[in-house]
């Protein structure tokens, strides 16, 4: 799971997303992948990260 660039300690203060930005899209990602198989590297808008 990618959060996003988020303003952070980490991401600083230059990062587009807050945390109450960020977090509810990795909330309902998280969500709507309940059941489904296979293993996927998500962003927190539930695309499909290349690695």
């Amino acid at each position: 799971m990618a959060p996003g660039w988020v303003r952070t300690t980490l991401g600083g203060p230059s990062a587009p997303l807050t945390i109450e930005e960020s977090i509810p899209g990795v909330v309902d990602t998280v969500e709507a992948q309940t059941g489904k198989g296979g293993l996927q590297y998500l962003d927190h808008r539930g695309q499909t990260v290349r690695w």
